[in-house]
């Protein structure tokens, strides 16, 4: 199982509304409650940019870094995983899928097929599980639809496991409500101590305490 992983400028969208170093909390904690979701199922091999430090982390991960980009990162991970000669299944999961839980892992993983894959909102790939070694990545733009028709290309079997929780994706402010209603881990308890509570006024879903919003002063 291998977990793409930025920590450098990660979540620059949210940047409206958390600090640099609150971004890179957020992102910790989300990927802590990824591996906590993916815990027992097998070697975890953690894909990041250079600089990252596992020990941040509390758990045992393999960690593999790579000045890539995502596509050609993943993509060099998947010939040199076919060099071995393709042991077993893989499966790709976002680092920023902060609802998911240990049955989403279970129901990818028990869908047949060559290729399985979980679609995002706006057309994204969360999780794809890859059991034939020709499958490649194709992360831009709409790329649920990509690994699609790629797949079909190869003549591969391609079957599709849709989750609400996997299909969540943490990128936008308006996301952080999800993990405030949805959320059960580190994410969620982070998004508390930093003053974020939800609300129902009709226009915003959540907002952050201003006597617990550091970026007042810059206004």
């Amino acid at each position: 199982m291998v977990v793409p992983f930025r920590l450098e400028n990660a979540k620059s969208r949210l940047a409206p509304v958390l600090l640099p170093d609150e971004r890179m909390q957020l992102a910790l904690a989300m990927l802590q409650d990824v591996l906590e979701a993916v815990s027992g199922v097998g070697l975890v091999t953690i894909l990041s940019r250079p600089g990252f430090h596992e020990l941040k982390l509390g758990t045992d991960v393999d960690v593999v870094e790579s000045g890539l980009e995502l596509n050609d990162a993943l993509n060099s991970f998947i010939e040199r995983w076919q060099g071995v000669g393709w042991p077993t299944d893989l499966l790709i999961v976002m680092a920023d899928l902060a609802l998911l839980t240990r049955d989403d892992i279970s129901g990818i993983l028990g869908t047949p097929g060559d290729v399985v894959l979980s679609p995002g909102r706006g057309g994204g790939t969360n999780m794809v599980l890859i059991r034939n070694p020709e499958f490649r990545t194709c992360y831009r733009g709409i790329s649920f639809t990509k690994h699609l028709n790629f797949a079909q290309r190869l003549g591969l079997q391609v079957e599709t496991y849709s989750s609400y929780r996997v299909g969540c994706d943490i990128d936008e402010p308006t996301d952080l409500a999800e993990v405030l209603i949805h959320g059960r881990g580190v994410a969620l308890q982070l998004l508390k101590s930093l003053g974020f509570v939800l609300l129902d006024d009709g226009q915003r879903m959540c907002a952050r305490n201003q006597n617990q919003d550091p970026r007042i002063s810059e206004y």
